[in-house]
């Protein structure tokens, strides 16, 4: 009987620190910006789809192939407000591209992958940048909030990593 509750310990301590790690998922529904700038819903990314990507070191958008997009069922999420109206609901590790550099709303987490070393914390009134067509203009955060509720979410590489215009947001991803 000891045996088996120090196993099924053990094994919900390797669960939980699985958890720990930077999960980078957007919500189902998240209008990702493709190569020809048409928006399309994160659930109908396919690998070899070109999206639109943004290269902060060089202040250019260009077209980038999707590497691989994985699904889970997560249920703990947060979204994102502008003042503008904009917003996006994904997970909290997720970096964005502000006035200050890489920002996320769990640095902690997000400093896990080795391209967002720098990330800071983000907080209301940091300026995002996001997508314009024509340009990259920022606003506000006016809402930071948690979702507990499960719902599907999405994770997309690029070849070559890089960032994707989501909800008209600049994120990164791996």
């Amino acid at each position: 009987m000891k045996t088996n509750i120090l196993i099924l310990t053990l094994i919900s301590l390797f669960a939980l620190n699985l958890n720990m790690k930077a999960q980078s998922y957007v919500a189902i529904g998240t209008q990702i910006t493709m190569g020809d700038d048409v928006r399309q819903g994160v659930e109908k990314l396919a690998v070899g789809d070109v999206v639109l990507s943004y290269d902060h070191t060089k202040d250019v958008y260009e077209k980038k192939k999707v590497a691989s997009v994985d699904k889970i069922m997560f249920n703990r999420t947060a979204r994102i407000v502008l003042e503008n109206g904009m917003q996006i609901l994904l997970t909290s590790d997720y970096p964005f591209w502000s006035e200050r550099g890489w920002i996320s709303i769990d640095p902690e987490t997000t400093v896990q992958n080795p391209k967002y070393k720098s990330v800071k914390s983000c907080k209301i009134g940091d300026y995002l940048y996001f997508y314009d067509i024509l340009s990259t203009s920022s606003e506000r955060i006016s809402v930071i909030e948690g979702i507990l509720e499960p719902i599907m979410v999405y994770n997309i590489k690029l070849e070559g990593g890089g960032s994707i215009v989501a909800n008209g947001f600049i994120i990164g991803v791996d």
